[in-house]
């Protein structure tokens, strides 16, 4: 085999050998096809705690921090987070993988949403997240594609793709809130009484649970109810009740209050107050036990025997467990709930007849 063979041999295996290399190094490179678009997050979840989400002229949507016994929105004066939200949220940042390389031109990042969020016209939303001795890198999302999929580009770099993940990072702070005020449900309430700013009172009840219908106490002589449920509404007021907006009590004053109070069979006893401002409608609650209540509806002792069966509602428990979470703050809630807890004796009556 004379040199010039050997030497061109050579050279080829040199080459293929690059080639190989070249190979084995873009599967799992950060950039390439299925890899993580956020690199270790996946292991660094637990150590998370602080997570801040911006939008369009860098504007600061929410910032989430980690609290010793809770996530809280920092720009809701600490008020308690969505976890299951955030969770979802960060699931799916770390589990997201590229699925292919786009853009790296600047001038196209407009069309995937992925321009910086320093921008105006920015469309997407960045995430940016924290962990002690970790350095994970800032995330822009940009427009899905389809229901499943998303652009995306981690700040700093110039290449964008598209991942196999569509996270849900809400852009309004008040939408990374736990939104659940309270939730008691009809079949629970035994009275309601709305006493409002004007002196009117408007009281509704049940004689026992399975009862269907709440009665309307002093319903005016030659005036009938619209339906026999129609106090139904109210009764229902407090199930999953959700709020809009939060803020601290001591923020306004509560001018001109209604109050309303709801009684349970099983001793739960919670008082809202409410207040409309600027054509919004604002509550607080407190919530505290009725003792006698409570004992009446308590079930007999269970014998020794049946020591596993799982104990009844203590409301004492419960209005503890209400009180530290709504104390001190008042919540924005819509407009059709509000109104539903604050009827009037006029919105369940037919109308008055004529003459």
């Amino acid at each position: 085999m004379s040199k010039r063979t050997v030497a061109v041999l050579a050279a080829a295996l040199v080459a293929l050998l690059v080639l190989v290399m070249a190979g084995q190094r873009s599967g799992t490179a950060p950039g390439g096809a299925g890899a993580a678009l956020v690199p270790d997050l996946e292991t660094a979840l637990g150590e998370i705690d602080r997570v801040t989400i911006a939008k369009a002229n860098g504007e600061t949507v929410a910032t989430l921090e980690k609290r010793p016994e809770s996530w809280v929105v920092a720009d809701k004066h600490g008020y308690v987070a969505d976890a299951a939200k955030l969770r979802q949220a960060l699931t799916a940042l770390a589990q997201a993988q590229i699925l292919e390389q786009k853009t790296a031109n600047p001038e196209l990042y407009s069309r995937l949403g992925v321009e910086d969020v320093a921008a105006e016209s920015a469309a997407g939303i960045s995430v940016s997240l924290a962990a002690p001795g970790r350095e994970l890198p800032a995330v822009i999302l940009g427009n899905a594609e389809g229901a499943r999929y998303r652009y995306a580009r981690r700040v700093g770099e110039a290449q964008s793709y598209l991942v196999d993940r569509n996270p849900d990072v809400p852009r309004v702070a008040a939408q990374w809130v736990d939104a659940t005020v309270v939730d008691v449900r009809s079949e629970r309430v035994r009275e309601v009484t709305i006493t409002h700013a004007d002196g009117e009172v408007v009281r509704i009840s049940k004689a026992s649970p399975e009862l269907a219908n709440f009665d309307v106490a002093s319903v005016p002589d030659g005036r009938e109810l619209t339906y026999p449920g129609v106090a139904n509404v109210i009764g229902n007021g407090l199930r999953e009740l959700k709020l809009e907006d939060v803020e601290p009590a001591a923020a306004r004053p509560a001018e001109q209050p209604t109050i309303v109070e709801y009684r349970t069979f099983d001793g739960l006893v919670v008082r809202v107050t409410g207040i409309e401002r600027e054509d919004e409608s604002w509550i607080s609650i407190e919530a505290s036990a009725d003792v006698a209540l409570a004992a009446a509806a308590a079930p007999p002792a269970a014998p020794a025997e049946g020591a596993d069966a799982a104990p009844a509602g203590d409301p004492t428990a419960e209005a503890a467990q209400i009180n530290a979470k709504a104390g001190g703050w008042r919540y924005k809630v819509a407009g059709f709930q509000y109104d539903q807890i604050t009827r009037r004796m006029a919105d369940l009556l037919k109308p008055a007849p004529a003459g």
